[in-house]
């Protein structure tokens, strides 16, 4: 979960938590930025992590909930180990893997 923790990044447009996937570029969102976080300066010293307390906090908690709801909606491949959407993940496959690793093994 640490490795998908990192994914997680802010849209500046929808001020949402969102991952992308790594093969189709899909992105999932999350929750919104806490209200008191949405402010520019603010959010950019949140993602640093030097913002005041009352602020850090409220952003590391919604960040760390939008983690576990868009880690719902995405699949780990068991092969290379990428966060992939649920449409290129190949549930059927023994290991479950995504479709990068798929068209790899059927060129060797």
């Amino acid at each position: 979960m640490r490795q998908f923790y990192k994914n997680v990044k802010v849209d500046t447009e929808t001020l949402q938590f969102c991952a992308e996937c790594e093969i189709c570029g899909r992105i999932e969102y999350g929750l919104k930025v806490p209200f008191l976080c949405r402010s520019i300066k603010t959010l950019a010293r949140c993602e640093k992590g030097k913002a005041n307390k009352i602020c850090q906090s409220l952003y590391n908690r919604a960040r760390a909930n939008s983690t576990q709801i868009i880690a719902i909606k995405m699949n780990q491949c068991k092969r290379c180990h990428s966060w992939v959407c649920d449409n290129c993940f190949i549930s059927e496959d023994e290991y479950g893997a995504c479709t990068g690793c798929r068209k790899n093994v059927s060129e060797v």
